[in-house]
């Protein structure tokens, strides 16, 4: 579902920790139509302020040291994303001194004393929600009818966890989100930006969802699963079909039968997934190269990725990796 950026300028970051370098970085705003009687699927296009920038002193497998900082004192129990500039993302949730752990090794991506990196707390329910900010239908007794539902993705990169907005109406001391299947409260719950989540509205009136956050301007790296993977475009404007990579990664059509490639589903404002997106490789005719699109035959390069789509990938795990529109470099 497409989302829109309502605001953009550059600002300095606050509360940065950056050694001695200063720091900035565009923010803005995007809102997020939540049509009612069905599901959407959202994109963080916008992320949580960094809190620390600048570069590893030393490295051993999965653990990364930048000796300027001292994450004990500077970070709070949670997860953070580690961002490289190629896109490599990790979830941090283990930190020692000036020692982060991460769960892959990802030291044979870093120059020592080079290497840039940026760390940001990851998202959570009640960070993008707030205090259901966006007003979902909450739970009043207990018995959740009719209650709007968050789906966020599992670590099986299903969605099999719920979670629904307690108003208090019961009691005041419980007001905050759960989960349906833990019954505790969830509201630190994180959401790793470059997957979507899904909205799964009830009956009732259109919702908008309005997110505040820094924009990123570098790419994002990942792996698209066996089957479909639900990304975003990370960025809030801009991305296309065409501009975003993806075509050096998906398993493009070569011969028009459209029966071993990749397709990439964008969301429509009915909630359906009927449009899907294809590259040709001009295997056979090289005049033909580019984004098309199933349903109208027709070239699709400009067609937006501004918030949540899908990737269905036919093979086995590959990586990816999402480009930034060039107009972000001089933001």
């Amino acid at each position: 579902m497409k989302t829109t950026l309502y605001s953009l300028l550059a600002a300095a970051a606050c509360g940065l920790a950056f050694g001695q370098t200063a720091y900035t970085t565009p923010v803005g705003y995007t809102t997020t139509a939540l049509p009612p009687s069905q599901f959407t699927l959202v994109g963080l296009t916008v992320q949580r302020s960094a809190v620390a920038a600048g570069v590893f002193t030393a490295k051993s497998g999965t653990l990364l040291t930048a000796a300027a900082f001292d994450f004990t004192s500077l970070l709070t129990p949670g997860t953070y994303i580690l961002e490289l500039p190629n896109g490599t993302l990790q979830e941090v949730t283990v930190w020692s001194g000036g020692t982060l752990t991460t769960p892959e090794d990802i030291s044979s991506q870093i120059t020592l004393n080079d290497t840039k990196f940026i760390l940001r707390p990851a998202a959570t329910i009640s960070s993008v929600f707030g205090a259901n900010s966006a007003g979902l239908t909450p739970d009043t007794d207990g018995e959740r009818v009719g209650t709007d539902y968050i789906q966020i993705l599992n670590s099986a990169g299903s969605f099999l966890s719920y979670y629904y907005f307690n108003d208090g109406s019961n009691d005041p001391e419980v007001v905050g989100w759960y989960g349906v299947e833990s019954g505790e409260r969830e509201d630190n719950r994180a959401i790793v930006y470059p997957d979507g989540l899904y909205v799964q509205r009830a009956s009732g009136i259109a919702k908008s969802l309005v997110v505040t956050g820094e924009v990123k301007t570098k790419p994002t790296a990942g792996v698209l699963a066996a089957g479909f993977s639900y990304l975003n475009s990370v960025t809030p404007a801009g991305s296309t079909l065409a501009n975003s990579g993806l075509s050096a990664q998906v398993t493009p059509d070569t011969e028009g039968a459209l029966d071993l490639n990749d397709f990439v589903l964008i969301q429509q404002p009915s909630g359906a997934y009927f449009q899907y997106y294809y590259f040709n490789d001009g295997s056979n005719d090289p005049e033909v190269v580019g984004w098309y699109g199933v349903e109208s035959g027709e070239r699709e390069d400009t067609r937006e990725l501004n918030g949540g789509f899908l990737v269905f990938n036919r093979g086995a795990s590959k990586p990816y990796n999402i480009s930034v529109p060039a107009a972000y470099s001089s933001l």
